[in-house]
């Protein structure tokens, strides 16, 4: 019986990693335009648009992106009334890790604060691909190393 339930979680996390499949970036120039193409979208105020332009990039499957699009939105709202509206954005670098892992540090500038985005790209073998990305109040994060 375990024997059995681990074959089918295996083949489940197998099926899982077969649905995440993500279109690729040939470049780092390209990734490099994604994230101010999803900056100028939030600067906007229109976050479901910015999540949008990255979801073809993204290697988790559809129903999870799904869900992380309604958080977003949901997590936005509180941030709304605690920052104010979006003002503006820049992106301050770009930094690679060797030859496969590149990270692109940007915030969202509001009317009372500044709010960090970090989004995490991975070389695959097809291409450029968004590993992670994540955004938060923590303000620090724009003067880590």
């Amino acid at each position: 019986m375990q024997r059995s339930l681990f074959a089918m979680l295996s083949l489940i996390f197998i099926a899982a990693l077969g649905s995440a499949r993500a279109d690729t970036l040939e470049s780092e120039l390209q990734f490099v335009k994604l994230t101010e193409t999803v900056m100028a979208k939030v600067a906007q105020g229109n976050i479901e648009g910015a999540l949008k332009e990255i979801k073809p990039y993204v290697v988790i499957p559809e129903a999870e992106f799904d869900a992380l699009v309604a958080q977003t939105k949901a997590q936005r709202g509180l941030a709304g009334t605690r920052f104010g509206k979006p003002v503006g954005w820049e992106c301050l670098q770009h930094r690679k890790a060797g030859l496969s892992v590149a990270k692109v540090t940007c915030y969202e500038k509001t009317e009372l604060h500044a709010l960090p985005w970090l989004f995490y790209f991975y070389k695959s073998p097809r291409g450029w691909v968004l590993n992670s990305f994540a955004w938060n109040d923590n303000l620090p994060l724009l003067f880590a190393p």
